[in-house]
């Protein structure tokens, strides 16, 4: 048996001298090279894209929820401005004496409340647009960055 092994082992040696024996034409070598030269190549701008948009999306969430804070902030200051005005017109009303008075005053506050709400509007939609801008920004750039990579 122990010759029945060498015997096998010996034909494999000698398949694999003969195999590595063969010459490879220079051409095709030349081909094979440039293949995986130009593999590694897009391999690594694909790395470096990847990072890239990983870095900007974990850029866009944190700027993303510092923006949802601040809108947050913003309706907690609308809705507490207006829960003050409402307040105050309340006590107000309880200090009239006469119903043309508190006509009157109750037509007051309609307007002034209408003219505050526009200005409310007015400024939630510049902070929600900012906000937006804001983060929106990084997507932007990348999305620029990246389409220039192709060209």
């Amino acid at each position: 048996m122990a010759q029945t092994k060498s015997k096998t082992e010996s034909a494999a040696e000698s398949a694999f001298d003969t195999v590595t024996k063969l010459e490879v034409p220079a051409a095709m070598r030349d081909f094979a090279e440039k293949g995986v030269a130009q593999a590694k190549d897009a391999y690594a701008k694909f790395k470096v894209v990847a990072d890239e948009t990983s870095d900007m999306l974990e850029g866009t969430y944190t700027t993303a929820s510092r923006g949802a804070s601040t809108i947050g902030l913003k309706s907690l200051e609308t809705a507490r401005a207006n829960a003050n005005a409402s307040f105050d017109h309340l006590i107000a009303l309880l200090g009239v004496r006469t119903l043309s008075d508190a006509i009157e005053l109750q037509t007051a506050f309609v307007r002034q409340q209408a003219e505050a709400m526009a200005v409310q509007a007015r400024e939630f939609g510049e902070v929600v647009q900012s906000v937006s801008a804001e983060a929106l920004a990084p997507v932007k750039a990348q999305l620029e960055k990246s389409l220039k990579f192709r060209a």
